[in-house]
């Protein structure tokens, strides 16, 4: 059998947009349109992880500092969230939840859930478990990679 492994990047590059868009559609459709759909998963972890430095959160969802700062920034500005320097390390911006709007977070932890509900449509349980493992162990290489890169 003659596998094309570089077809799997295209096809979860695929699905991360797909997925980007579908949770987009729903954020229009539930008439809160104030989130991205980026936002939306930024602020899904800040929830669930109030005040946590920007490193730790880039360390968490394997984004680019600058992507991260850009997105955080327009948070703020939306008054989601505060950026406030580490007061034992001024090197160090840790971000706080100021507006916990508990609709805001019911409906968008409600957005995640339906969106994964399409995503393991006509799935097992037990496939479910199984391709997450493959999802982790593919991440856990991109990054060994990225961090010889270093």
């Amino acid at each position: 059998m003659n596998i094309i492994k570089g077809a799997s990047v295209l096809l979860s590059a695929s699905i991360d947009a797909s997925l980007d868009r579908i949770l987009s559609k729903k954020h229009r459709e539930s008439n809160v349109d104030t989130l991205t759909a980026a936002q939306s998963r930024l602020l899904f972890l800040l929830w669930q992880k109030d005040q946590i430095s920007i490193k730790d959160i880039t360390r968490i969802t394997h984004l680019q500092k600058s992507t991260l700062t850009s997105t955080l920034s327009k948070l703020e500005k939306a008054d989601h969230i505060k950026l406030i320097p580490c007061e034992t390390d001024k090197r160090k911006t840790i971000v706080k939840v100021v507006n916990r709007d508990e609709f805001l977070v019911n409906l968008n932890k409600s957005i995640i859930d339906e969106a994964g509900e399409i995503f393991y449509d006509g799935f097992t349980d037990d496939e479910v478990v199984l391709y997450e493992s493959f999802l982790k162990r593919t991440l856990d290489n991109l990054i060994k990679f990225q961090s010889e890169e270093k």
